[in-house]
């Protein structure tokens, strides 16, 4: 008898785990701001209250107490949606009335035991499945009917608990005030069957809604990482079953362990301008981040070159796509190295929670089962000025914000039931294409208030046409006009262009066209422009004996090249030298200065006579 009463005391479902101390706030709610949840009148199955029975012998006690204005009524639905249990008022005294937090924790007493429960209503079941309670209340919108003590526990035959029967898809909770802490726990139980715990660890949210799935904020076929970014605005979606308690293991199973069948590699050979596949094959269905390290800092920088693709694979073989493009929405250059680094998981758990205002301390998380252990937490706050982001993970808490960070805003915190690390991390370079036009010299030059393009090809196969774009940021690119190709030729051509039109700062490229509407893209050239000033760039100049560049702090290649483009002179200079000398050219005529730095690349023309 003492089990039975240690049994029952330990296991009620509601209030013990919304509230687990006395001083604790947060209580269950309908009708706040006419949300749908629990309510008569909501026909989404997302939205509802449910209890699971799996045998008819099961038997459910629940019991409430009402805090505020208003009446409520209750009844009960099975798993087909017939009524099994008629609409009823919501006690205010005796049965099914909770007096107080001792008797909502301790749980329903059922023939006397425990002596500290309450004395709930009983429901006995006559068939199996997911049966819901729902709610009518006299209060309307958006005043909100508050359960300041609720509690249904699911007994065997025996009257033994059954812990992990009770849960929502979105659970609607309030902590009465926007300074109250809310510290209760949760267990997220995924569709591929993964468990994990998460501590709300004192989040002030007032009135908030709980609700996971798998992509985040958004669940867009081709998001990738933006699926995951928290937003602004009201962006959940509710997917998961979520309980109060480790779900009962007899009716939600652990899920399969993963195995690698074939790692992740690059489909055929990288190429200049195209879209790019990996392959990769696994003994079950997860989720497959690949981070494209383009912009030499290890690891992912928001912002930069780098590129993160974010895609749920099924079992078997798959395939990643890349459109081939850097985070600058440009293709790489032929010759350029990338860093793949990629992992998997399984059991992708995010928790989207709408306009929680304040969390100090941050989430703790805890896988439950089939695996065990601290949770690594991941974020991506980028959408916000002063948000933070971290998709490399956070060991014990996670995703802390500041007063009001939250406020009407989606904040998306995720972590993985599963998951492996390093799937598989290897290089690649981008071919150098043999391109339908070899392409020599391409120059700009002011020349009065324009710029003067040229460029040359040595040979040209099917060319179509060129299209001229410029940028003034070296981002965004704008088409300002067209010269028409040679078509096919295997001797020198000379092109040039005229933008009368120009930025104070001016990027410009060649969009190449053949007539099969194939197209190639020039490496871009920059120059800065200024109706004073006849010289492209200030810090060259030339001598009888040298030529000299000065302030070349930030500068990491000079290049001096003749009319065809050929090398005849490269220093890469070091951040400590403010000046060098470069030797002129033996022969006469003229040759090109290309200087490099971090963001562009000048061209000055020179003429040695």
């Amino acid at each position: 008898m003492i089990l039975v009463i240690l049994s029952i005391s330990s296991l009620a479902e509601g209030t013990k785990q919304f509230r687990p101390t006395s001083s604790d706030v947060g209580n269950l709610q309908i009708n706040d701001i006419g949300r749908p949840f629990a309510l008569e009148s909501n026909s989404d199955p997302l939205h509802r209250l449910y209890f699971h029975i799996s045998n008819t012998s099961e038997k459910v006690y629940f019991g409430f107490q009402h805090i505020g204005t208003g009446t409520a009524t209750y009844r009960v639905k099975d798993a087909s949606g017939n009524v099994v249990c008629s609409r009823t008022s919501v006690p205010t005294s005796g049965t099914g009335y909770i007096n107080s937090y001792t008797e909502a924790v301790a749980g329903p007493k059922i023939s006397g035991f425990p002596a500290a429960g309450y004395t709930p209503i009983t429901f006995t079941p006559s068939s199996t499945g997911d049966f819901y309670i729902e709610f009518t209340t006299s209060l309307a919108a958006p005043n909100a009917y508050h359960f300041d003590l609720f509690d249904l526990t699911v007994c065997d035959v025996s009257n033994n608990p059954i812990d992990g029967r009770l849960w929502a898809y979105a659970w609607d909770l309030n902590t009465r005030s926007s300074s109250g802490r809310y510290n209760g726990n949760l267990f997220i139980y995924t569709d591929d069957g993964y468990i994990s715990e998460v501590e709300m660890n004192g989040i002030q949210p007032f009135g908030f809604v709980v609700s996971c799935n798998n992509t985040g904020p958004s669940n867009l076929a081709l998001g990738n990482n933006e699926n995951r970014k928290s937003v602004d605005g009201n962006s959940t979606r509710p997917q998961y079953k979520i309980f109060l308690n480790n779900p009962d293991i007899n009716v939600y199973p652990n899920g399969a362990v993963p195995t690698t069948i074939e790692n992740l590699s690059v489909v055929g050979t990288p190429k200049y301008g195209e879209a790019i596949d990996f392959t990769l094959e696994m003994s079950i269905g997860g989720t497959v981040q690949v981070v494209l390290d383009i912009n030499g800092s290890t690891g992912y920088q928001s912002g930069t070159e780098d590129v993160v693709i974010v895609q749920q694979i099924s079992a078997g073989k798959d395939t990643i796509h890349w459109d081939g493009k850097d985070g600058f929405g440009n293709y790489l250059d032929g010759g350029a190295t990338v860093l793949v680094l990629s992992s998997f998981a399984t059991g992708v758990t995010h928790l989207p929670l709408y306009d929680p205002e304040t969390h100090q301390n941050g989430y703790i998380v805890q896988r439950t089962r089939p695996f065990t252990g601290a949770c690594n937490l991941y974020w991506d706050d980028s959408n916000f000025s002063g948000g933070t982001v971290n998709i490399d993970g956070s060991l014990t808490t996670g995703h802390s914000f500041g007063t009001n960070f939250g406020n009407n805003r989606t904040m998306n915190t995720w972590w993985n039931g599963y998951e492996l690390d390093i799937l598989n991390n290897f290089q690649f370079t981008i071919e150098i294409l043999n391109l339908p036009i070899e392409l020599g010299m391409f120059t700009a030059k002011i020349s009065e208030k324009t710029v003067l393009l040229d460029w040359i090809t040595f040979s040209e196969t099917n060319n179509r046409q060129f299209t001229i774009e410029r940028s003034n940021d070296g981002v965004k690119y704008y088409a300002i006009g067209v010269v028409d190709g040679i078509g096919n030729s295997n001797t020198r051509k000379n092109y040039q262009f005229i933008d009368l039109h120009p930025n104070t700062n001016n990027y410009y490229r060649l969009k190449q066209e053949d007539y099969d509407g194939k197209s190639t893209i020039s490496s871009p050239i920059y120059i800065e422009f200024a109706l004073n000033d006849n010289n492209a760039f200030q810090n060259v100049y030339n001598s009888c004996d040298l030529i000299k560049v000065k302030n070349i702090s930030s500068i990491k290649s000079i290049v001096l090249a003749n009319s065809v483009g050929a090398e005849i002179y490269k220093t890469d200079p070091t951040h400590e030298i403010l000046e060098i000398d470069i030797p002129p050219p033996k022969s006469s005529g003229i040759y090109y200065l290309i200087i490099t730095d971090a963001s562009k690349q000048i061209i000055h023309k020179i003429i040695v006579r």
